[in-house]
């Protein structure tokens, strides 16, 4: 919960970042349409400037995270930075958009502006916090609950409420309720609608966090530790503060906030690029689904998406409407690791046009609306069926730590050849090595394995 708060503000930040320092720019300058117009490349090069440099620096993440100081510290030296590369730009190209002191201006106007924009977005994330509250679990002694209850209510515009603590030893009464031993975790944050926990074990415990983390991830809940547990081996396991108190986040995005704001611009530009481009086809085929068969032209089924969350996604039906009622008459088990296999090559349910729709992985273009709404990615792990999870082994509800994608590393190194259990594996190479230039690589990858038909039925 705290990382989908601080990535939409991030996200919001930068967007009217970019819109302030557009309007300061034109301001300064003076200058009409028609000057604007053959000026374009000097705004689309401020643009691009000023999205490098704050996505590298992040004062968006400071404002959300730091103290007043450190977000303006932050947020000076970006525009600094920014103004600088700009300067060099106007060099290069024997800009004479500005003189020395009006581009002095400039600079001052679009540090105050955007320091107007970083406070009011604090303060209005701060206040949200304050209204939404988080119901929090604290895992360990009375003591340590009672401690951050009390520092947490100190900082009410948190929005952290310590509903109570689990332990499994008795002691003196506290303020807080004990809710129950560690063993009965999971049925904790079940039936008491936990929101996040907050791991306050002794070091001589720390194998235990490690345990009922694994526990947890079937469950949609953020999952901190106290700073003391910062030798747990958790791949990219940020520090943050919330409200002034560090946590050692163990369940957050593998994705950096920079990662994070790359990767969903890309999505937003391409769904949307690629709905545009292909609406007329997907009204062909939507066409020729309804002419086949009877029943609805799209597909809708609750999928698992990122930390566990669920979600519709969208497909083109390719299958008759009863498909759903009678996948435990084809699914089938791999009889040597007993996994459960639930697409097969001559699948009886699969409609003659959604073989084809298949073969060519067109049955799956409904998803760019799914990547445009945020629920998915271009790139990443499939969006795995409630069913299919529920089989998982703790470990493999770590392929839940990205948003899940329409292709990933998996399909194109195998796709339905390779079984539920093997790809998992592969997702998780994806999780440890992602970067920017990996989605690109697995994209190029996808047309060429989609136009060769290979493993999709």
């Amino acid at each position: 919960m705290l990382e989908r708060l601080r990535s939409r503000v991030i996200r919001s930040v930068l967007g009217w970042d970019l819109i302030a320092t557009l309007l300061c720019l034109m301001l300064i300058a003076g200058v009409d349409p028609a000057t604007m117009l053959r000026q374009w490349s000097l705004y689309a090069g401020a643009v691009v400037i000023w999205s490098i440099v704050f996505i590298v620096l992040a004062p968006q993440q400071a404002v959300f995270e730091r103290t007043i100081l450190e977000a303006f510290t932050r947020l000076l030296l970006a525009v600094l930075l920014a103004a600088t590369s700009f300067a060099g730009l106007l060099y290069l190209i024997n800009g004479n958009l500005f003189e020395r002191g009006s581009f002095l201006r400039f600079v001052m106007l679009d540090l105050v502006i955007v320091s107007v924009i970083h406070l009011s977005f604090r303060t209005l994330a701060r206040r949200r916090q304050t209204r939404s509250r988080r119901r929090v679990l604290v895992v360990g002694q009375a003591n340590a609950a009672a401690r951050l209850a009390e520092e947490f209510g100190r900082r009410p515009w948190t929005g952290v409420q310590i509903v109570g603590y689990a332990s499994d030893e008795w002691e003196a009464p506290s303020t807080l309720p004990r809710l129950g031993e560690l063993s009965d975790l999971v049925t904790i944050v079940q039936r008491h609608r936990i929101d996040e926990v907050i791991f306050a074990l002794p070091p001589a415990q720390y194998d235990r966090v490690a345990e009922l983390s694994l526990l947890l991830l079937r469950e949609p809940v953020m999952l901190h530790t106290v700073p003391t547990a910062l030798d747990l081996v958790f791949a990219r396991t940020p520090v943050d503060s919330v409200g002034g108190i560090p946590l050692v986040s163990l369940r957050e995005s593998a994705l950096t906030p920079s990662q994070r704001i790359v990767k969903r611009l890309f999505d937003i530009v391409v769904s949307f690029g690629l709905i545009v481009l292909l609406a007329p086809l997907m009204l062909v085929i939507a066409l020729l689904i309804k002419l086949e068969s009877p029943g609805p032209v799209l597909f809708k089924q609750e999928r698992i998406g990122e930390h566990g969350r669920r979600f519709t996604m969208f497909k083109f039906r390719s299958m008759y409407v009863d498909a759903e009622q009678r996948w435990q008459a084809v699914a089938k088990r791999d009889p040597t690791t007993g996994k459960l296999i639930h697409k097969l090559k001559d699948d009886p349910r699969v409609t003659r046009v959604g073989r084809k729709l298949r073969r060519t992985s067109l049955d799956e273009l409904p998803q760019l609306f799914n990547v445009l709404r945020g629920e998915m990615s271009l790139v990443g792990p499939r969006p795995e069926m409630p069913y299919i999870a529920a089989e998982y082994e703790p470990w493999q509800w770590q392929r839940f730590r990205v948003p899940p994608g329409m292709t990933g590393w998996w399909q194109v190194n195998g796709r339905s050849e390779k079984p539920m259990h093997l790809h998992t594996e592969d997702d998780l190479y994806y999780i440890q090595n992602y970067s920017f230039w990996l989605d690109l690589r697995i994209l190029a990858k996808t047309l060429v394995v989609v136009w060769q038909g290979h493993g999709a039925y």
